[in-house]
Parts: structure tokens; C-alpha cells; sequence
């Protein structure tokens, strides 16, 4: 995931960056299908909105969450700011 991050800070750049919608998968990255999973869920797991939730460059960046089962979404949302620093 560091990769990534650096990749897309190299290409596009976090000053661009002004929103972000988060949530797992239910497919492997790369299958050209985009179906969303509650998070810890899916494919991506928790490690990578761990790193999202305590890097500081997604500070003040808007996250929406898009994930499948609204009845948990404040679970996800306590969840997600448990990983704050």
C-alpha cells in the first residue's frame, strides 16, 4: 500500500486530492469490477484504512463511506477513528 500511496503522490499528487469514498471489496484488485464490501470484509482488509486513518496527509480530506450494509455504518465510522494516532 505504501507503494501505491507513493505512486499516485508521484503521478497525481496529495495537493489534488480533495475527497475520498472508502470501503472494502468484494474482488481482487485488478478484475475491472467495482463491488463494494463493509470494511474488514473484503479483499482490501483493515490494514489499509488503518494506514488511511493515521497518515497525515488525508488529514481534513472528505471520506465518504460506500460501504454495502448501512445498519453497521456506525460501527465503521467508530471503527475507522479507533485507528486515529
Amino acid at each position: 500500500m505504501t507503494a501505491t500511496f507513493k505512486t499516485f503522490a508521484d503521478i497525481v499528487g496529495f495537493q489534488f486530492l480533495k475527497g475520498m469514498h472508502l470501503n472494502d471489496s468484494k474482488v481482487d484488485l485488478g478484475s475491472r469490477v467495482d463491488r463494494h464490501e463493509n470494511l474488514g470484509k473484503g479483499k482490501i482488509g483493515l490494514d489499509v484504512f488503518q494506514y488511511i486513518m493515521r497518515d497525515q496527509r488525508f488529514d481534513n480530506i472528505p471520506m465518504v463511506l460506500e460501504t454495502v450494509d448501512d445498519n453497521i455504518w456506525a460501527d465503521e465510522i467508530t471503527l475507522l477513528k479507533s485507528f486515529e494516532v
